[in-house]
């Protein structure tokens, strides 16, 4: 079978100090799992020395206010293999954060790839790159060494970051690109009102190990919904401190418990705001846990929230929907599409704390069969994306764009690309194929 070269600037790394989603290598791991011979290239940015005396200071609060993973110390780099996947951590010389890449760094990363893949007898059949910045970038020069593989790019939301960093470069980097993926259908209307419309695009959902998914839903909502947890950073662009304050307007008598699982810098907001109020019986803060110890507090919840900014997915959704939780996400973020309103889930504006009190009511209204219903859809749901039936679709949607790219170059027809800059324009021509993958998760 063909072999697969992943780039990404996020991947878990070996040690203690692991700090990164391991989004990227539940895909790689279930790859080499199917049979592919699986190689990742994991960039690793590092700065002038002066942002690590500042990280060092402020980790804390960087991290709250940008939600990215916060480093104090440059890395030097390592080759390494986990669960099959061979992994290659590549330092790569970033002026300035949110910033472009050195030329000479990406020239020389360049150079490295292919001595390693020469040395490892390696030849990718296809290219696959997660975050733009400097993957489409390096994706397009990989191509040029390596002219039979397909390429493809998957979009993380971070749109803005790619304008800044390319501009007008675009127009010459996505040619090279033969498919592109986004993590959801949000994230797709925003690409195509910077970038043009996408032909034949493909949605990028990640799974979850099917251990997690419950056999007997232990949920039964003969009753209101009593029990809320939230899952996640506690960090600014999710509002913890919104869904408290939710409660709070829908249970005036104070008569619900939440739970909070997570880490950052709102739990002190949070604690004060429980200790000024009252709160301390109907509020429990865990901190950090382990994965599987949280099962048990989606067991325990009737109702798991996050209506967090900013989401490009959010696997906690997931997880908490395959244990029957009725599970409310933001609208127009990445879980939309995943969840389709009041049907397996609940859908929110970031942020509104009035809006999510309302949806609550508005649960709490319908009939007992009816909540139980969502959280029966929540669990099919899930059980369609398992970590391997998602990267079994990832790569199967990877082979058909690419093989319908090549059937249209062979045609020497040129793909129409138009330039798109109203986003209703967009989303007309989308509304069919959203709703087709929204039908085919939730049914």
């Amino acid at each position: 079978m063909k072999n697969i070269l992943l780039l990404t600037t996020i991947y878990p790394l070996p040690s203690k100090d692991n700090h990164g989603t391991a989004v990227c290598h539940f895909f790689a791991r279930e790859w080499v799992r199917i049979g592919y011979r699986v190689r990742v290239i994991h960039f690793q940015a590092v700065f002038p020395a002066p942002f690590y005396w500042l990280a060092k200071m402020n980790r804390k609060l960087i991290a709250a206010k940008t939600g990215a993973v916060v480093y104090t110390e440059r890395d030097k780099g390592a080759v390494y293999e986990s669960e099959g996947v061979e992994i290659n951590r590549i330092p790569l010389f970033k002026p300035i954060p949110h910033g472009g890449y050195s030329k000479k760094a990406i020239r020389e990363a360049v150079k490295k790839i292919t001595e390693w893949n020469t040395a490892g007898d390696f030849e990718p059949g296809y290219i696959v790159g997660h975050f733009p910045n400097p993957q489409i970038e390096v994706v397009g020069l990989l191509k040029e060494i390596y002219p039979n593989a397909g390429t493809a790019i998957v979009m993380h939301g971070d749109t803005g970051i790619m304008q800044k960093v390319y501009g007008k470069r675009m127009d010459e980097l996505m040619p090279k690109i033969d498919a592109w993926g986004f993590r959801s259908t949000s994230v797709v209307r925003e690409f195509e009102v910077l970038f043009g419309r996408v032909e034949n695009p493909f949605i990028c959902y990640s799974g979850i190990p099917p251990k997690y998914i419950t056999e007997k839903n232990v949920h039964r909502f003969e009753k209101a919904l009593r029990n809320f947890v939230y899952v996640g950073e506690m960090i600014e662009r999710k509002y913890p401190e919104k869904v408290l304050t939710a409660c709070c307007m829908a249970y005036p008598e104070k008569n619900f418990s939440l739970t909070y699982v997570g880490d950052g810098q709102q739990l002190s907001a949070i604690k004060s705001e429980v200790e000024r109020n009252g709160l301390q019986e109907q509020v429990r803060i865990l901190g950090r846990i382990p994965r599987d110890q949280i099962v048990a507090e989606y067991d325990n919840a009737d109702c798991m929230v996050m209506i967090s900014r900013g989401e490009a997915y959010g696997l906690v959704y997931l997880e908490a929907m395959a244990r029957g939780c009725i599970t409310i996400a933001s609208r127009d973020e990445g879980f939309d599409g995943v969840i389709v309103d009041s049907e397996n889930g609940f859908l929110c504006k970031a942020g509104d704390a009035e809006e999510l009190a309302t949806i609550i009511y508005r649960i709490n209204a319908m009939s007992a069969e009816e909540r139980q219903a969502i959280s029966d859809k929540a669990i099919e749901t899930a059980k369609r994306l398992t970590d391997e039936k998602a990267a079994r679709l990832y790569i199967e949607d990877v082979k058909e764009r690419i093989n319908n790219m090549q059937v249209i170059m062979n045609q020497r027809i040129t793909p129409p690309r138009t330039r798109i800059v109203d986003f209703w324009a967009v989303k007309a021509s989308r509304e069919e194929s959203e709703c087709l993958t929204s039908s085919r998760l939730a049914a």
